[in-house]
């Protein structure tokens, strides 16, 4: 397993992914780009912990894998690895080898029909894809935004998406979400924050969240607390990964 270094991935960091959210990570064909030149490997992380690695359409190594804390522990045949997650934004998985300055790259061949076939290559899709846009601070006008809350129509000021997440920009989601948290501080709170995000954000649950907390889940599907602002931003916010990460970073610290 060779390792890379990249410059650019401190300056993109705030466009990652958490490796938690497993559906970024599980069922997906991830290729090491380091063997795409010579002999192309396949790696799928099954959900149930087991990890298989294809070459041609078969089977060459077998382990297992494991999330601890934003690091990915593999236990393959030929070893084992400690690997932190640098960078996730489900098309470039990017994982640093613990005490090393190197970087573990792997391509999702499942969600990105793109060739990469170095180093060079996700490199350059990266700056393309983020840093390009970070640099790009360019006026312009855009239409008045209306967002919806479960009461009433709010007209907000102009937003733009390109900037980081400013919760000052949006007074109705202060008093939604101090509304949720006076709502959740009285009841059981197990895995009430990924039900919201996970729900508001991409319209799912998890089954196993269903099972640990009925109440909120309840709560959230039955909108019996006020979500679709939540709901709004993150839908107008798909294109903008930046200002949307820093949107949920938001709301899961406020209501952890």
């Amino acid at each position: 397993m060779k390792t890379y270094l990249l410059d650019i991935i401190p300056k993109i960091k705030r466009y990652s992914k958490n490796l938690d959210e497993l559906t970024n990570l599980t069922n997906q064909n991830w290729v090491a780009v380091d063997d795409i030149p010579h002999r192309k490997k396949v790696f799928i992380f099954d959900a149930s912990g087991e990890l298989f690695i294809y070459e041609k359409g078969i089977e060459v190594e077998s382990g297992s894998w494991r999330l601890v804390n934003q690091s990915l522990i593999l236990k393959l045949q030929s070893g084992g690895y400690l690997l932190k997650n640098s960078f996730n934004d489900g098309n470039v998985l990017l994982l640093k080898l613990d005490s090393t300055d190197g970087y573990v790259l792997f391509v999702n061949e499942t969600k990105y029909n793109k060739e990469f076939n170095n180093v060079n290559d996700v490199n350059n899709f990266l700056t393309s894809n983020y840093l390009n846009k970070d640099n790009l601070r360019t006026k312009h006008k855009t239409k008045k935004e209306f967002f919806i809350t479960k009461t009433k129509v709010t007209e907000n000021p102009i937003i733009d998406f390109e900037k980081p997440f400013n919760i000052n920009d949006f007074t109705n989601l202060k008093k939604d979400i101090k509304t949720i948290k006076d709502i959740l501080n009285q009841i059981d709170k197990e895995c009430a924050v990924d039900i919201i995000i996970s729900f508001t954000r991409d319209h799912t649950i998890k089954s196993e969240w269903i099972k640990s907390n009925p109440t909120v889940n309840n709560l959230v599907t039955k909108k019996k607390i006020p979500l679709n602002l939540m709901e709004y931003i993150f839908n107008k916010s798909r294109n903008y990964p930046g200002f949307r990460n820093d949107f949920e970073n938001y709301i899961r610290e406020q209501l952890k």
